[in-house]
């Protein structure tokens, strides 16, 4: 008899705590759901805006260096240009020599 009593009380108890844990689960569940649909969202805005935050990195790495550049001292400014002035003076003495050495040999032949 009394284990009877004892066994409808955790029968009971136990019946409730098994519900009260499957709507636990159930909420878990929906809740997750929800996330996994806003994971989703999030991820597909961050495959879709990635290459457009690349491309404007480069576009400011490339400005920051314009920039660099214009806020140099005047000096290293200046000395930059006569070395590519040099540059380029080699680059046409070259191509002239060529040229001459072109037409040496056309005349040869």
């Amino acid at each position: 008899m009394v284990e009877r009593r004892v066994d409808a009380r955790v029968n009971e108890r136990l019946e409730a705590a098994l519900e009260q844990v499957a709507a636990s689960q159930r909420d878990y569940d929906a809740r997750l759901t929800g996330t996994q649909a806003d994971f989703s969202y999030v991820r597909s805005e961050f495959d879709r805006i990635a290459p457009q935050l690349a491309a404007l990195e480069q576009r400011f790495e490339a400005l920051r260096g314009r920039l660099a550049l214009e806020d140099a001292d005047s000096d290293d400014v200046l000395s930059r240009a006569r070395a590519e002035h040099e540059r380029a003076r080699l680059r046409l003495e070259l191509a002239s020599h060529y040229e001459e050495r072109l037409r040496r040999l056309e005349a040869q032949a």
